[in-house]
């Protein structure tokens, strides 16, 4: 079934699935009856709640009449003295620099710009004091109110006399709101908006506590639990990204890719839904004696480089595709036959590991940790680890490119013998 869901022009349409599930769908001609000829005509949209939803549809839908404006067929987004309107001139406008980040960069800014807009969009700029910003940053801080499932739990708990402690802080959360707020208010300096002169003055004399790192890391019984359930549940691809982020310290991106807004669809690729793929590893990228050889993403002209031959977990998997079927993406959803969304596959990755017993505060992305930390447990070199991880200060050591591959073969052979030898049975003396 099909409907339209809520009064406005830019919410969502839901579509119940064969599954039970609600997928939600922003479309184009529901916003404009010129947009026959928009590259995005339907867009799949998720969220935490239906307000990440709707705030998500917001931006897609000035996003288009962005477009069309730029056609001659409506007008710009226009300032009204609101951080509201500030943040879609932000995210509308083809000088900010929303449009020089990265796409995956830019979803984390829609995530802060989304939370900001809904919790402080209404609010004048030239009203706004440092006391203000300094209560929504408490305000955003605050745990998050329990699921449904977390209060059935937690009552569960109560009737047995066990109290579960509150939910954390979200102090991430907030700072990353804090950080986006500067730039859109230094995006508002630029275009010469007044109120945004004051109040770059006042964020420059406040501070917000930075978050600690994450200090999480998968380790490889966690690893090997995530790859054996994927397999078992007839998602080789979920195995296959799982393994080559552990064995190969690779970032997520450069196993899976991702999907930005492409309106030339003249350039080749893999196109799908006026997004075009890229930065994923494709199996042109391992050659015939199982060296992998692929440009990174995140840092330029650098190239990781390893022997996939060293790791014989990572090789057990990737023996599981035929060789008729090595082209292409190497990571597939095997629902869509398109390479994954990032959104969808750390769900399914998630159900994964939930069902491996791996903990919700390990995500997939700690995999490179957990790869990097096996690696230091058993010996290796940190300079080797360095080439191994592709880190950014290893950009200056790339004129030594001939000795990576051998570095990197060191760290893998240390990495699988430190493992066997973990896994030796004992012997009485």
């Amino acid at each position: 079934m099909r409907k339209n869901h809520g009064n406005g022009k830019d919410r969502p349409e839901d579509q119940a699935g064969k599954d039970g599930t609600t997928a939600y769908y922003w479309v184009a001609s529901a916003v404009s009856r010129h947009a026959e000829d928009y590259p995005n005509k339907t867009v799949r949209v998720h969220g935490a709640t239906l307000d990440d939803i709707a705030a998500r549809c917001r931006v897609l839908t000035s996003e288009l009449k962005q477009w069309l404006a730029e056609k001659g067929m409506g007008q710009p987004q226009k300032y009204d003295g609101t951080l509201r309107s500030l943040i879609r001139m932000y995210q509308t406008t083809k000088a900010s620099s929303y449009f020089t980040v990265r796409s995956n960069t830019r979803e984390m800014y829609d995530f802060s710009l989304a939370i900001l807009e809904r919790e402080c969009g209404m609010r004048r700029l030239d009203k706004v004091t440092g006391l203000d910003i300094r209560g929504w940053y408490e305000y955003l801080k605050e745990p998050a109110e329990d699921t449904p499932k977390q209060a059935k739990k937690r009552a569960e708990a109560a009737k047995q006399g066990v109290i579960l402690p509150p939910n954390p802080e979200r102090a991430r959360r907030a700072y990353q709101c804090m950080q986006l707020l500067r730039i859109v208010i230094s995006f508002g300096v630029v275009a010469n908006i007044q109120e945004c002169f004051r109040l770059k003055m006042v964020l420059e004399s406040m501070s917000f506590h930075v978050p600690r790192g994450r200090t999480e890391q998968i380790t490889f019984e966690q690893a090997e639990a995530v790859c054996n359930t994927a397999i078992a549940r007839g998602l080789h691809s979920i195995a296959l990204a799982q393994a080559l982020q552990f064995e190969l310290t690779l970032r997520q991106i450069d196993v899976i890719g991702r999907w930005e807004k492409s309106e030339d669809h003249h350039d080749g690729g893999i196109l799908d839904r006026g997004q075009r793929w890229r930065d994923g590893l494709l199996w042109s990228h391992l050659d015939a004696n199982g060296i992998l050889k692929k440009p990174t993403s995140k840092v330029d002209d650098v190239t990781a480089e390893h022997d996939t031959m060293q790791y014989p977990f990572l090789w057990k998997i990737i023996d599981m595709v035929p060789v008729e079927k090595r082209f292409g993406p190497m990571i597939r959803s095997e629902a869509t036959g398109l390479p994954y969304r990032k959104r969808y596959f750390s769900d399914v990755w998630r159900e994964c590991a939930d069902s491996a017993g791996v903990p919700k505060t390990v995500w997939n992305r700690d995999s490179r940790a957990g790869g990097i930390t096996e690696g230091s447990d058993a010996g290796a070199d940190l300079e080797h680890l360095r080439h191994h991880a592709n880190h950014k200060n290893a950009a200056t050591t790339q004129r030594y490119n001939r000795k990576t591959l051998e570095k990197t073969q060191k760290v893998a052979q240390l990495r699988v013998a430190h493992r066997s030898a973990g896994n030796a049975p004992e012997t009485d003396a």
